[in-house]
């Protein structure tokens, strides 16, 4: 009985699904304020935090180097946005590069690998295009 009730807590949670689905693909999680930081050695580390009733924003964060005009960061953010085709790119109030997506909708295995999947080739647009590695530290 004690483990049934183990059982519904673990997955009561919101991401509690998403968080066993990035576990399983090598991230490590931390959960700060309902929110999970997921943290992989070769995949752009990741932010979920769950929109009630609605499904899941997730978001990728980049510092800028400080040296930069905030027009040629908004210009080389404007670029990508124009070659991306799952992520949108803005600069936040800190200054920083945020490429944000979302899952509609409830938990779905093979379309929340479909939607990792997308994130990747967004991230491949954004390491191959030049001004990345001047601009992102």
């Amino acid at each position: 009985m004690m483990s049934d009730l183990d059982l519904n807590e673990a997955t009561s949670h919101p991401l509690a699904k998403y968080r066993n689905h990035l576990e399983f693909y090598g991230y490590r999680i931390e959960e700060i304020e309902d929110r999970l930081y997921c943290r992989h050695s070769r995949k752009s580390n990741l932010i979920l935090n769950a929109i009630s009733d609605r499904g899941v924003l997730i978001s990728i964060v980049y510092s800028f180097e400080p040296d930069f005009e905030r027009l040629d960061m908004l210009e080389y953010v404007n670029e990508l946005n124009l070659y991306f085709t799952f992520m949108k790119a803005y600069l936040d109030e800190d200054g920083d590069l945020i490429l944000e997506t979302f899952f509609e909708g409830e938990y779905d295995r093979t379309n929340f690998s479909i939607l990792l999947d997308n994130i990747e080739y967004d991230t491949e647009i954004l390491l191959e295009n030049e001004l990345t590695q001047e601009y992102l530290k």
